[in-house]
């Protein structure tokens, strides 16, 4: 099946981005609300403490004792469709430990992002070298990186094929994408299905205040063996609708699964080769977060987090990796924890859930388009402490015939909102540990 050329005209009812001129806007900000605090144990009783803020006191730069870590918020405008910088990066401060008090904390939106409108996936990539938030697809399929340490946007190259809202995963310093919903007709998300960037040698340039990268480009990698590929004119009318369901980096390589009966295949990095390493799906929805010596992932039954246990492993005799995983249930006060889809992992044993949501008292009428949109989001981040995972690095038989609870001994709460007063927001956002 040969690459045909992109459509120009807009087949899948996606709206291609328009170049305008930006107007004057309010100051974005962050605004720190209450934060609650929960905990519990075995010998101590259930202790609830919430301090309400006072609004008039003076705002300070950090919270008082803790420890902390940055995260970054990617919001998308309300009118992404016709902004030519449609996507927000703010920081927050996520406390990784039981802070005694809060200050109230007002911050501005750290940068905008000038990419294409929509359908682009975020992830982060933290080496050596470099602490950047990166996005890639949408039409053309863009690449646009905002480095934390310099402040600076960078461009990178276009990838090979329109991806819409593709999987994104990062092994050292390449950056792999797979489309989430492959196409055997046009694009998005026609061949080439799966690339790669390597930015090991990459280098920034700027040119006339503008920054983009130079001495990288995406490179068509192998697809799934289970894609179908070779397809007679009959087979085109029996096409599956193929979506990948469940995906988790693990050493070198990547597992997916997807929402048919094709089991679970492995993608090895280093000899670029795709491998059938197991006959049923991954157990987990989503993208599983590696979580010390654990992984952490959504079960497929209820919806719940659960701790898995994912090793992949290689002998002389067999060409094909082995794949074992083994479920660690995550319990808090003997019950399950149910922190949404949306969640990454910290130091010391802690966890992060979060969920955005548009505020609905501040829908407003735009004067000019005169269209309603809400000019606020509220961001609630819940922090989980966890028992000492040291204890559970143990030899993989032992874990089988155990299979020990993971404890969640405490949280604890933040919340934040920010606002924009002339292109607003939409569902559509992205919380990244850099």
């Amino acid at each position: 099946m040969g690459r045909r050329k992109r459509e120009t005209d807009d087949s899948h009812g996606r709206v291609k981005p328009l170049v305008e001129l930006e107007g004057s806007e309010d100051p974005d900000q962050i605004q720190m609300g209450d934060l609650e605090i929960v905990c519990g144990g075995d010998s101590d009783p259930l202790m609830q403490e919430t301090e309400h803020l006072d609004p008039m006191r003076i705002v300070g730069d950090e919270l008082d004792e803790g420890q902390v870590r940055s995260a970054y918020l990617v919001a998308c405008h309300w009118d992404w469709s016709r902004n030519s910088m449609p996507y927000s990066v703010y920081k927050m401060d996520v406390a990784t430990s039981f802070p005694s008090r809060v200050k109230r904390k007002r911050l501005h939106r750290v940068t905008r992002l000038a990419t294409v409108a929509g359908g682009m996936t975020f992830t982060s990539l933290r080496s050596v070298h470099r602490a950047w938030i990166i996005g890639v697809g949408g039409d053309p399929g863009d690449t646009v990186i905002f480095d934390t340490k310099t402040k600076k946007v960078i461009h990178g190259p276009t990838l090979n094929s329109t991806k819409w809202c593709p999987v994104l995963t990062t092994v050292g310093d390449k950056i792999y994408a797979l489309c989430k919903t492959p196409c055997w007709f046009t694009d998005p998300d026609f061949p080439p299905w799966f690339e790669v960037l390597d930015l090991s040698r990459a280098k920034v340039v700027t040119v006339d205040d503008r920054s983009h990268l130079e001495g990288c480009s995406w490179i068509e990698l192998p697809h799934p063996p289970c894609f179908p590929w070779k397809i007679t004119p009959f087979g085109y009318t029996m096409l599956p609708v193929v979506l990948i369901t469940s995906y988790v980096v693990v050493d070198t390589y990547i597992l997916v699964s997807f929402n048919q009966l094709w089991g679970t295949y492995a993608f090895d990095t280093n000899s670029v080769e795709w491998h059938k390493v197991d006959t049923k799906e991954l157990p987990f929805v989503g993208r599983a977060t590696p979580h010390g010596s654990l992984f952490l992932g959504l079960s497929e039954g209820n919806g719940s987090i659960n701790a898995y246990c994912i090793s992949v492993t290689t002998t002389d005799n067999d060409r094909a990796p082995n794949l074992s995983i083994t479920m660690l249930p995550l319990k808090y006060m003997d019950n399950e924890v149910d922190a949404g889809p949306c969640f990454f992992s910290l130091e010391d044993g802690c966890f992060c859930s979060f969920s955005f949501s548009l505020d609905k008292c501040s829908w407003t009428l735009h004067p000019k388009k005169l269209e309603l949109f809400p000019k606020e989001a509220h961001l609630n981040l819940r922090t989980y402490q966890t028992e000492n995972l040291s204890s559970l690095e143990v030899p993989e038989e032992t874990l089988l015939a155990v299979k020990p609870e993971i404890a969640v001994h405490s949280h604890w709460e933040q919340a934040f909102k920010i606002s924009c007063s002339s292109h607003g927001f939409n569902q559509s956002a992205s919380v990244l540990l850099v």
